[in-house]
């Protein structure tokens, strides 16, 4: 079959994958070769390297766990390796996401005979950056040579809204799937879709969900019975101890949790929950465990996760001002959303009508399908037609809001070069309309409207008639336009920029922004690169996320400019031009042009994260726990009610998740990306402590700088744009103070010192007033006898009316003094600051 179109639409799920074709103005889920629209997104690799996917692959955890794996998607853009065992083989997360593209692949091509090139994959709204790419790298691995990132979100949105012609409506998507949590606020408007704002977690999902049920629920119990030394996750990684028997036990675990959306308990399956094994002995020390669960304990275990993602739903809708009363529904999405104790806490906590219509593990895939629909197939180089057809090169959208629109495009081949005197008319293939001929263009250019039917995908025949009348063939021969919802532009998922030596954060794009983005900011190096020293390098960070501080931020990837790359030396203070580009499915492209070397350097960024060892996250979780001890003593002996509320949520929620996950990293390296996320949100969280505990003495430090320079100004002659500077300075200075952002205030209470003393510095007085009150400080002055000296001339200064000379003295003094007395002497004019 001959598309215009891609028309396959992909969600790559943690735990489970399914693929949709777009067919019409609707959409239908390919079933894979066991006749079912979910494929387990599971991998094996057995003793003879065959290539298992989906719910064979999945069964083989139990009996061969270190042959198969799942949940690998966790672990995109990661530097983590799988090891297959038996056949001795190796395999990056992009790999095994491969295999499960490839699966889907072959059951398009084993149900509908379609060898499928292209395809839009879906990501969850909140992967960074190096996981979009890793995630299109797996999409090139698997064959597909045209693939389109979307939001899975926008997916679930388009699925429900593509033919949909309500007025203007709010929407918030709730996707709680397998092993990532996305909150989205979408705004459907006259068949426009938009992202107003989004949220969500890497490290969210089902999966934490049977864990926790491991881990709270099952070992406890088996541990009354059964004395098994050290049977815990720390010891459940794949070279550990008890690796299998935990495999075993997840596997049972969310069966019973499948169970107990329709029972009050659950036995756990005594096939998935026998021969539970000593990894180091071989020893079966448990036979066959005979165990239950309750909906009470699932809802206990649960209920925490649930909340967790309730909350970033909720935080999603604060940000942007809305009240649940103007989300016109929740739209579900993922597996776990399919049980009722589920829906119960979310429309208890939401109170927003759960819209449920549309099957939660299918509705992604169907959304991807149509935005498929709307992305015109890529033909790579120029074609050359055959003998006796023309080229007709389209320009139009294949999906849009309007019943009559518009196509231009231009029509080459036969070697003719001027077409005066052709003709070009479209066909609704079902309805048989014409548009009439229109005539060619000399260069073989056109317009025309089309007219197009609602509740269709229509057809367009495309005849082309030369000078004669004689009709010609043409490549393509149609076009296919559908009236339906589009998304006007995907957002970007977090701000993003480069960091600076000083950890400031040069923010290019906001959160939010419609890609693709491009943008040059120039900066100045602050060390040397002396050319041909290979050990030498010049690093320009690139970071995403919404902190001030850089390091408050994921880090994507560095670009590089070596010393043995460049052509001469590169001194302190040289400026370079730093281009970011990020394209519709968030793949960033970074430039660095060197005008003293005139030549740029496009290094790629390898988007690979490195995984923290959990020796590194252990240290790093204690000094967070030090730091938060000593904010909470702060707090006590301030009376901060803020920072006093910060610090109860974080001990009550956040640190006990911290030590589970660092526990498990022990003995599972891929929690430790977990883990990392989870000590980086502590951090953020104790800056808010911080500040909280600051802000008060900053505002009033700022508020006094403010008068004190306005002081200044009144008594001293100063420049018209001084002047007007320092009224800039004060209206900035009082909208940040009611916004109650802090890292903004530090830098104009910066700022106004700056101003301040540019101006103190030309006044004589000041040097006068400064040395005066050094001199009545004279007995803390380190080196006594210079100092005498040092104060004998300023007096002569003085009396002589020399201020260039007392300007000179003083600033001798004032590295004899200790820096209480010197500022207190910078101040002048009676300032009477304390920092």
């Amino acid at each position: 079959m001959s598309r215009a179109t891609i028309d396959y639409g992909i969600d790559l799920g943690t735990t489970n994958s399914a693929i949709a074709v777009l067919k019409g103005v609707s959409t239908e889920i390919i079933k894979n070769n066991v006749d079912h629209d979910i494929t387990p997104s599971a991998v094996s690799i057995d003793k003879k390297g065959e290539v298992q996917v989906g719910q064979r692959a999945k069964n083989r955890i139990i009996d061969w766990p270190k042959d198969a794996y799942m949940e690998f998607k966790r672990r995109m853009g990661s530097n983590y390796v799988y090891h297959f065992k038996s056949s001795s083989q190796q395999r990056r997360p992009e790999n095994l996401s491969a295999e499960v593209l490839k699966e889907l692949r072959a059951n398009v091509q084993q149900r509908i005979d379609e060898i499928l090139d292209a395809a839009v994959v879906t990501v969850p709204a909140v992967f960074e950056l190096h996981q979009c790419d890793a995630t299109k790298k797996a999409a090139q691995l698997a064959g597909f040579k045209q693939s389109a990132l979307l939001q899975e979100p926008v997916a679930a949105a388009l699925a429900f809204g593509f033919q949909a012609n309500s007025a203007k409506a709010y929407w918030l998507v709730y996707d709680f799937g397998g092993g990532t949590f996305d909150a989205a606020v979408i705004k459907a408007e006259e068949g426009t879709i938009h992202v107003v704002d989004h949220d969500g977690d890497n490290f969210l999902g089902g999966s934490d969900i049977d864990w926790a049920l491991v881990e709270k629920v099952v070992v406890p119990r088996i541990l009354e019975e059964h004395d098994l030394e050290n049977f815990n996750r720390a010891n459940a990684g794949i070279d550990k101890r008890w690796y299998r028997a935990f495999m075993r036990l997840k596997f049972a675990v969310e069966q019973a949790k499948i169970e107990l959306s329709r029972k009050d308990v659950a036995t756990l399956d005594p096939d998935h929950a026998k021969n539970l094994v000593d990894d180091s002995t071989g020893e079966v020390v448990i036979e066959e465990l005979d165990l239950q669960i309750t909906k009470r304990e699932l809802i206990r275990i649960a209920e925490p996760f649930i909340l967790r993602s309730t909350e970033i739903a909720k935080r999603v809708l604060k940000k942007k001002g809305l009240s649940p009363s103007a989300i016109e529904r929740v739209i579900l999405v993922g597996g776990p959303t399919l049980a009722p104790y589920f829906r119960e806490i979310l429309a208890a906590e939401l109170c927003i009508p759960l819209d449920h219509s549309m099957d939660p593990l299918t509705v992604v895939a169907r959304g991807a399908a149509v935005f498929a629909g709307t992305q015109r197939l890529e033909i790579g180089g120029v074609i050359a037609a055959p003998a006796g057809e023309f080229v007709v090169d389209l320009k139009y959208k294949p999906v849009g809001l309007d019943s009559a629109p518009m196509v231009g495009g231009k029509v080459s081949g036969c070697k003719i070069s001027d077409f005066t005197g052709f003709s070009i008319e479209f066909v609704n293939e079902k309805t048989q309309w014409r548009g009439g001929k229109i005539p060619l263009r000399a260069d073989g250019v056109f317009m025309a409207d089309l007219h197009a039917e609602r509740g269709d995908r229509n057809t367009f025949l495309i005849e082309l008639f030369d000078a004669t009348g004689r009709k010609r063939k043409t490549n393509p021969d149609r076009l296919i336009y559908s009236i339906g919802a589009v998304v006007d532009e995907q957002p970007l998922i977090n701000s993003m920029g480069v960091a600076l030596a000083n950890n400031e954060y040069a923010k290019y794009f906001e959160k939010g922004r419609g890609l693709p983005l491009k943008k040059t900011g120039v900066f100045r190096t602050v060390h040397a690169v002396r050319q041909g020293q290979s050990g030498e390098v010049l690093k320009i960070p690139v970071v995403e996320g919404e902190r001030e501080l850089a390091d408050r931020n994921r880090l994507n990837g560095v670009l590089e400019i070596w010393g043995h790359q460049i052509r001469r030396d590169l001194p302190v203070g040289s400026e370079v031009e730093v281009a970011l580009q990020i394209d519709e499915s968030r793949i960033i492209t970074v430039k660095a042009y060197v005008p003293l070397l005139d030549e740029e350097f496009e290094a790629k960024i390898e988007m690979r994260r490195q995984d923290p060892t959990p020796e590194q996250l252990a240290a790093d979780y204690e000094t967070e726990m030090k730091r938060l001890q000593e904010l909470k003593s702060k707090a006590t002996v301030a009376g901060g009610d803020t920072a006093k509320a910060v610090i109860g949520e974080v001990e009550k929620n956040l640190v006990q998740e911290l030590k589970d996950a660092l526990s498990a990293a022990k003995g599972d390296l891929g929690a430790a990306a977990k883990c990392e996320k989870r000590l980086l949100e502590l951090k953020v969280r104790l800056d808010e402590a911080a500040d909280a505990l600051e802000w008060p003495a900053l505002v009033t430090e700022v508020r006094q700088w403010l008068g004190y320079l306005e002081t200044l100004i009144k008594r001293c002659e100063v420049t018209e744009a001084q002047e007007e500077k320092a009224a800039q300075l004060k209206d900035e200075i009082e909208e940040i103070i009611a916004q109650t952002k802090i890292d903004r205030l530090r830098k104009k209470r910066d700022q106004v010192e700056r101003l301040y003393w540019e101006i103190a510095f030309t006044q004589d007085g000041f040097w006068v007033d400064c040395f005066k009150r050094l001199e009545r400080d004279k007995q803390r002055i380190s080196d006594r006898v210079r100092g005498d000296r040092l104060l004998d001339q300023g007096r002569q200064c003085i009396q002589a009316n020399n201020i260039n000379g007392l300007r000179n003295v003083v600033t001798q003094l004032w590295d004899l003094l200790p820096r209480d007395v010197v500022e207190a002497a910078q101040r002048g004019y009676q300032s009477g600051l304390i920092r």
